[in-house]
């Protein structure tokens, strides 16, 4: 039960992940107007703080139980993401990097309990094929993270943007009430931009989310029957 416990919690762990690092770079170079060098930044503070995540995750397991190290490191994850849910147009660096890096050390946390868990419900001769099986089960949720976004995203936007009325020249109207019109046009795509990246970033915080329901059926080690 651990085993397939592991291994469910990080498909969602593997969705989630895809979901925010996809998004983060392309919100910053669509919607936020930065370059794509600023994206990669932007991204840089979230990957950074994984592998810490990770050797702290890994040193909780000497004191606490990794049932319990799991469901702290989802949490922490799902509160960066629900925090990075609530960015607008005019959000400041102090409070992106904050949120970014409360999202990449909850990632980094749940690196270590899930092998963790995965080794200690296998037998030792199998301990490379449990490990295998735990990349695997991230891949696999980053695949199907990845084609959730591309079909919803592109859906989302097309139905957000259908609504809002392109402006069209007519005859009289002045250059600058013209282009006052295609200012409210870009503001209002914008905004339902906006709308459909928050929608990313929670649906990657209700992926951890979730990842909570399997994570309460780990055992301690030799528990597992």
């Amino acid at each position: 039960m651990t085993f397939v416990s592991a291994n469910t919690a990080q498909i969602f762990v593997g969705a989630s992940l895809i979901l925010a690092m996809v998004t983060v770079p392309l919100m910053a170079n669509t919607v936020m107007g930065q370059d794509p060098t600023t994206g990669a930044l932007w991204l840089l503070r979230m990957t950074i703080f994984i592998p810490i995540g990770a050797v702290v995750g890994g040193m909780l397991l000497i004191w606490i139980q990794t049932r319990w190290v799991m469901l702290g490191g989802l949490l922490i994850g799902s509160l960066g993401l629900f925090l990075m849910a609530t960015w607008n147009l005019e959000v400041t660096n102090i409070e992106l990097t904050t949120h970014l890096v409360i999202s990449g050390f909850g990632y980094g946390v749940v690196i270590s309990p899930i092998l963790t868990a995965a080794l200690s419900a296998a037998h030792n001769d199998y301990w490379a094929t449990a490990a295998s099986w735990v990349v695997v089960m991230r891949m696999l949720g980053m695949t199907l993270g990845l084609s959730a976004l591309s079909a919803w995203g592109v859906s989302s936007f097309e139905m957000a943007t259908s609504e809002i009325p392109f402006p069209m020249p007519e005859i009289g109207q002045s250059v600058p009430e013209f282009e006052r019109l295609l200012s409210d046009y870009s503001g209002q795509v914008k905004v339902a931009g906006l709308a459909i990246f928050h929608s990313f970033f929670k649906f990657a915080a209700i992926c951890l989310i979730i990842a909570l329901v399997p994570t309460l059926f780990i055992s301690k080690p030799n528990e597992d029957s």
